[in-house]
């Protein structure tokens, strides 16, 4: 038998009908903003990302792009957007060569099974045909769970800080030569010197082959300055120089510029004779140029005096080694100039 409802209970049953229904339109509101945020949240994400200047993406664990910005689909593969979504590197071959593809897969993979982070630079071919140099960052992304969902990267053009630093190096290259080098005479310089000698010194104590040390002095230069002017005497010591810097014909054999018309000479030889009859055809070129000096008592041409010494088996650091040298050229310049004096230590 039906029941019959009072008018009081049907009422109560309609208000929490109501009531019920209200609920849900309440909850149908709630759901609508939080609908209406999470995609203005997306957008704004979205925006960001693409405003961003470097090229930014992401891949699932298949190696698909699920996600990318502007910078990416237009620097890098010159495209829109939603041909590249969906896709892996080697959907994309009209875009990437697919032996580039297989190097970036192949990274990817190591994220994709292993979760980590990676950073690597690499040359890249953009969309414009321009070969830019790109420092990769990228990590693996995890569910809450640690399960791997894809990998992220970001690209950071590096080209002009590449540059910048060759340049940069190129230059201190330079000043390192320029600071090494006799401005007149390209030749190397004394402070090249004291930096190179003892260097030979230890070289010399494990070596057969003896080292030698030449001090040259161009005979009566300052009275050739004097009759001939500044300008020509340095023309002299270019050409002396040029003749110099041809006769040596090992990597490890030096000539410098010590200072005014005076030349230091290091070389290498297999004894004390060729070491003897090196000196000796430089001190016979050098005459044998023939430049004029009428001033320089019975040669008339520009002529060289040396001091050479051979260091054979000794311990003499450069110093007394120098002071050898410049004692021999004293000697020889008090007893006619043009010749050479040699010792062995």
């Amino acid at each position: 038998m039906t029941e019959k409802l009072t008018y009081q209970e049907l009422e109560s049953q309609i208000i929490a009908l109501k009531a019920e229904s209200a609920v849900l339109q309440l909850q149908l509101e709630i759901a609508k903003q939080s609908e209406n945020q999470s995609r203005e949240t997306a957008q704004l994400l979205q925006t960001l990302v693409d405003t961003i200047p470097s090229p930014l993406f992401y891949k699932n664990i298949d190696g698909a792009y699920e996600q990318c910005n502007d910078a990416f689909a237009e620097t890098i593969l010159g495209i829109d957007k939603d041909k590249i979504i969906n896709k892996s590197l080697f959907d994309l071959g009209e875009y990437i060569p697919y032996e580039l593809a297989e190097i970036y897969h192949a990274k990817d993979l190591i994220l994709l099974k292993n979760s980590g982070k990676q950073v690597y630079e690499t040359s890249v071919k953009c969309a414009d045909g321009s070969i830019r140099i790109f420092s990769f960052y990228k990590a693996s992304v995890l569910a809450e769970s640690g399960k791997i969902l894809g990998v992220v990267g970001v690209m950071l053009d590096i080209t002009e800080l590449k540059n910048k630093k060759r340049e940069l190096k190129e230059k201190n290259r330079r000043l390192e030569t320029y600071s090494m080098t006799d401005p007149l005479t390209s030749l190397y310089n004394r402070r090249k010197f004291n930096a190179v000698f003892p260097d030979c010194l230890r070289v010399a104590k494990r070596s057969k082959r003896l080292l030698n040390f030449a001090i040259i002095d161009v005979d009566n230069f300052k009275k050739y300055n004097d009759n001939y002017g500044h300008v020509a005497g340095d023309n002299a010591l270019v050409i002396i120089s040029n003749l110099l810097q041809s006769k040596l014909q090992r990597p490890d054999d030096y000539i410098f510029r010590l200072g005014g018309e005076e030349f230091g000479l290091l070389f290498y030889a297999d004894d004390e004779i060729s070491a003897s009859q090196f000196a000796s055809d430089i001190r016979l070129s050098i005459q044998g140029l023939g430049i004029p000096h009428t001033a320089n008592e019975g040669y008339e041409c520009v002529t060289i005096s040396l001091g050479l010494v051979t260091i054979k088996n000794s311990n003499k650091d450069m110093l007394a080694v120098y002071e050898m040298a410049d004692n021999l050229l004293y000697k020889v310049k008090k007893s006619g100039k043009n010749q050479i004096l040699t010792k062995l230590v």
